[in-house]
């Protein structure tokens, strides 16, 4: 397993939330610097539009900063969604970042989930979510392996697309897509796609925390019936998990920050902000583990179905930087060494 951060650098206008925009995006800047040097390898970013708490709109800025401030991190997004992009557009932008990253770039991409105030302030017709964004798809990846070409399709008409320069990764950047339905694993596996899954965005989002060994099962059956292997359709994964030697205190100190995080993904769903409280969060008392504690639960989730790709969120709102590297260089130090062989 490779290991990883994942970040949608929220900074909420509270007071006890908020930093200056400046000091937020360089001190983060700053925890990619450090993590590295604790073994962190790569760092993804989502992509969201027109939320109050300034969560990221566009990874590419995020992915060429860090690129440029670390040695070895692979870079990318979890995930770009697709229907808010023009493919072009998107397929110059990756392929400049891949380059100015000697090859790191990593593409996880999808239509993302129904989200109403996104596709009305952008524009675009949700009910053709889907089909807007697998034609996305297969325009970037024209761009990125053909010389010049049209296309003529239901959502874009292009004539002459000369999409240069070209990704440093040959014929193009590894591509992720989520693939939570037995449609989509086929739809991955058929087209060689790894699989970019989320274990929970606030907390352990699903009450029985097997699902995910019964999730691998299918997803390996998936790629036996197209003749694929892991090697070629990884599998990526984030944990909304932190070390600490004292989670009680943790919990106690930024669980409003999780509830926030809750309510921020109910509001763009235009659904009502529940739970009211934060620990009527299912799995609450797993955010915050001590050392011990995280390595027993993880080897209870992976063995038998470990990712090839295992990301922790960075922080949550409120949570200093200081806090960030001191919770995941504990787990780096105390966790990561007892399961990152798992498979």
């Amino acid at each position: 397993m490779k290991l990883g951060i994942i970040s949608d650098l929220r900074n909420p206008q509270h007071p006890r939330f908020h930093r200056p925009w400046v000091q937020h995006y360089h001190e983060f800047l700053d925890l990619m610097v450090q993590l590295e040097d604790l073994g962190f390898e790569e760092v993804v970013f989502p992509e969201h539009h027109f939320e109050p708490d300034g969560y990221l709109p566009n990874p590419i800025p995020m992915m060429t900063a860090v690129a440029i401030k670390t040695k070895k991190m692979l870079v990318g997004a979890d995930l770009f969604r697709l229907p808010d992009w023009h493919p072009v557009r998107l397929a110059e932008d990756v392929a400049m970042v891949d380059i100015l990253s000697n090859g790191r770039v990593l593409f996880k991409a999808g239509a993302g989930g129904p989200c109403p105030p996104i596709s009305a302030g952008l524009g675009w017709n949700p009910r053709r979510q889907l089909s807007r964004s697998a034609e996305t798809l297969h325009i970037i990846k024209q761009c990125w392996t053909e010389e010049v070409f049209d296309w003529e399709g239901q959502h874009y008409h292009l004539k002459g697309v000369r999409a240069m320069p070209k990704p440093v990764q040959q014929p193009h950047p590894s591509i992720f897509m989520p693939a939570q339905t037995p449609k989509a694993m086929d739809r991955n596996a058929r087209e060689g796609y790894g699989a970019t899954q989320g274990a929970g965005r606030w907390t352990f989002e699903r009450e029985h925390l097997g699902w995910w060994k019964h999730w691998h099962q299918e997803w390996e059956a998936a790629l036996a019936r197209y003749g694929r292997t892991a090697h070629e359709c990884p599998v990526s994964a984030f944990f909304p998990l932190f070390c600490t030697h004292d989670p009680e205190r943790a919990w106690a100190t930024y669980k409003d920050g999780v509830l926030h995080v809750t309510h921020a993904y109910a509001g763009l769903a235009e659904r009502p902000l529940l739970p009211e409280t934060p620990k009527e969060l299912p799995h609450w008392d797993k955010v915050f583990l001590t050392p011990d504690q995280m390595v027993q639960l993880l080897r209870g989730i992976l063995e038998g179905a470990a990712p090839d790709h295992f990301l922790l969120w960075d922080t949550k709102p409120g949570m200093t930087y200081e806090d960030s590297y001191a919770f995941h260089k504990l787990f780096a130090e105390e966790v990561w060494p007892k399961i990152k062989d798992l498979t």
